[in-house]
């Protein structure tokens, strides 16, 4: 599955997926367009998360 749109996501266990700009790679004659992913994903234990909410969101401030 190709990946073309970012997705923030909010909870214990989920991943925030950021598609970055795509970049030509060169490869001796060959070039390819690839898109880069990065992804954040929060703790998913529930009393985990609710301790550690303020890291979460700011691990994703930083990025975005």
């Amino acid at each position: 599955m190709e990946e073309k749109q970012s997705i923030i996501a909010a909870g214990a266990g989920a991943s925030t997926k950021l598609v970055l700009k795509e970049a030509v790679v060169v490869a001796g004659s060959k070039k390819k367009k690839m898109t880069r992913l990065l992804r954040i994903e929060n703790v998913k234990d529930v009393a985990q998360y609710i301790e550690r909410i303020d890291e979460m969101i700011g691990r994703k401030e930083a990025i975005l």
